[in-house]
């Protein structure tokens, strides 16, 4: 059931990034708030098992897809230069989600029972259905807001000019970033991955129980678990947000270390014993967990770069959604014939992908063709040389055009500061 839950979460990721790109991310994101609650809801009246799967297993899952993907697109709608620092945030946000929820969940359950334990949940939960209603277009905050409010305007007088004609709606499902050869390999080494990285989630605390762990003992290695994790995700992320200068570590090699990390701490606990063992483990499984989630993120980011961020990663999401269904299963198949062999089997898979990973390759960066005419300034170098708009720079003055025609839409460059910025409206 818990596994039907993260597996639905993730294979809904591409469909809700595609419906986001038709229609409105905040009433998304409301709609996502409003299904979690019926669904913690729902499971608190559930007395059968099937009840219990439809509704945790099925429900709670769309509703958790929805509310994390669109917090990911609102969080790009906001954010260009400081991606990096605000998704360090956000993913530390996560792990101290575990850490509260799992204080919670023992406390509302164990004092108020099932069914009042639940709805006391859900009244909590009743926040995601509140807070998406302050995500605000990031075109209200944008220094260029007058010009784009004027251009959108324009656009609507050429759309009552030619009302007999149809603008063509993009397509639903856009699938152009899996012409990279690095995604489609990235996207198997997560999958490869997501057979055993999520076991210690599902099985730790139970297996802590049939040891004769008290339950205090166990909320506190699930507590501990969070809060190591919301640790990885700030550890990593620094070393990426600050880089050294005299130590460059790049972002595939810190999501491999992680990967590795979360191997050799499942191989570890094949072999623990007692509560400080599994202390130990919480923390070294949990921080490269978090360090794992960050880094991953941050890799697709530098491969894909630009627009096509939020696809790449919801089809990274999806790809990991039938091996946490079957690899989880698995894995507790396995340690009830042998006794936490089956995390062997995690080990194993985890390492594969964290192989794989040596496959994705390098970036290919290209030097931007600096035009110094600006008085005559445009874009058919770039055309010419077969590049892609990102790499051409033209030093021109504030709000200058720049007209390409092999290369729409139409950019409008400003002079910054200490670079040029480009920002993109469509006519």
């Amino acid at each position: 059931m818990g596994a039907l839950c993260l597996c639905v979460s993730f294979f809904t990721s591409p469909i809700i990034v595609a419906i986001c790109r038709r229609k409105s991310t905040r009433l998304a994101a409301v709609l996502g708030g409003l299904v979690i609650s019926l669904a913690c809801l729902f499971t608190s009246f559930a007395v059968q098992f099937h009840q219990a799967l439809l509704s945790y297993g099925l429900v709670l899952g769309i509703g958790a897809g929805v509310v994390r993907e669109t917090s990911t697109i609102v969080l790009g709608h906001y954010f260009k230069r400081r991606r990096e620092f605000v998704e360090m945030v956000a993913q530390a946000g996560t792990g101290v989600g575990i850490a509260l929820f799992s204080v919670l969940y023992k406390e509302a359950i164990g004092k108020l029972g099932w069914r009042l334990g639940l709805q006391a949940i859900t009244g909590l939960l009743a926040l995601a259905f509140f807070l998406p209603i302050v995500y605000r277009s990031a075109n209200l905050y944008h220094p260029q807001r007058r010009a784009i409010t004027h251009l959108k305007n324009q656009r609507k007088k050429m759309k009552e000019k030619k009302t007999h004609t149809k603008i063509p709606k993009p397509p639903m499902f856009d699938f152009s970033p899996l012409k990279s050869r690095g995604l489609r390999v990235l996207m198997m080494a997560c999958a490869f991955a997501a057979l055993g990285i999520y076991a210690p989630i599902f099985y730790l605390i139970y297996q802590g129980y049939r040891e004769g762990l008290e339950d205090s003992g166990l909320v506190v290695l699930q507590t501990f678990m969070g809060f190591a994790s919301a640790l990885g995700c700030v550890g990593f992320g620094l070393v990426i947000v600050r880089p050294s200068t005299q130590c460059l570590i790049s972002r595939q090699y810190l999501c491999q270390a992680a990967m590795v990390g979360i191997g050799i701490s499942l191989l570890a606990l094949t072999a623990v014993q007692g509560y400080h063992g599994y202390v130990l483990f919480v923390w070294l499984y949990g921080i490269c967990l978090g360090g794992f989630t960050y880094s991953l993120k941050m890799f697709t980011l530098e491969r894909v770069k630009g627009r096509h961020f939020t696809k790449a990663w919801s089809f990274i999401q999806g790809a990991k959604s039938l091996p946490v269904l079957l690899g989880i299963p698995i894995t507790g198949y396995i340690n009830q014939t042998y006794p936490k062999a089956g995390y062997y089997f995690s080990f194993v898979t985890t390492i594969i992908g964290a192989s794989l990973m040596f496959l994705v390759g390098t970036r290919k960066d290209h030097t931007p063709i600096i035009n110094s005419n600006s008085t005559n300034c445009n874009l058919n170098n770039c055309a010419i040389a077969n590049l892609n708009l990102n790499d051409c720079v033209c030093p021109l003055g504030p709000y200058n055009t720049i007209y390409a025609p092999e290369l729409p839409p139409y950019p409008f460059y400003r002079q910054g500061s200490n670079h040029y910025e480009r920002i993109f409206y469509e006519l």
